[in-house]
């Protein structure tokens, strides 16, 4: 088995996304099916990972803007400020 499929194998164990990034871009052409099949699963792997940790980012984002915007809405208004209610 190519060394490229075992780094990409231990990147997707270590949950190395830089790794992964750097591997994705220089896969290599393979010779034989077995290799394809194995590169096929493994970036399959890959990719279910990288969307698990996108939607957790995106789902971190979110968390921080409803706290920020709850944060901004409870700020104490200052007594030089004028506050109209009508």
């Amino acid at each position: 088995m190519s060394t490229w499929l075992n780094d990409l194998k231990k990147a997707i164990i270590l949950q190395d996304t830089q790794k992964l990034e750097s591997l994705i871009d220089q896969m290599p052409q393979f010779s034989e099916l077995f290799e394809m099949e194995a590169a096929a699963y493994l970036l399959l792997s890959a990719k279910t990972f990288l969307e698990s940790e996108r939607s957790q980012a995106l789902h971190s984002l979110s968390q921080l803007k409803n706290t920020i915007d709850f944060l901004k809405a409870t700020e104490n208004i200052t007594a030089s400020s004028i506050n109209l209610k009508l």
